[in-house]
């Protein structure tokens, strides 16, 4: 998945850092997908540890679509471009 591909000005990215499911949340909100990209990488390299839940959503026109998502137990998971 190339990051400029994600959408457009209209576009807000948001990184989701939770040190345990449903928990409290850290957030990142970025208006350029290569930005958002940067953080949930150097968030996973920080905090990439059992229980802990990182997300990358992307929200055009009120529609919130997930872009990746790790958890220690799960590794990885690209979900698509928004």
């Amino acid at each position: 998945m190339n990051s400029t591909d994600l959408g457009d000005e209209d576009t807000e990215y948001e990184v989701t850092l939770r040190f345990r499911p449903d928990g409290p949340a850290v957030l990142g909100i970025r208006s350029k997908p290569e930005t958002a990209e940067t953080v949930f990488m150097e968030w996973l390299g920080l905090y990439g540890q059992a229980g802990t839940v990182l997300t990358f959503t992307a929200t055009s026109n009120g529609e919130t679509r997930p872009v990746k998502g790790w958890t220690y137990e799960g590794g990885l998971r690209v979900t698509g471009a928004a």
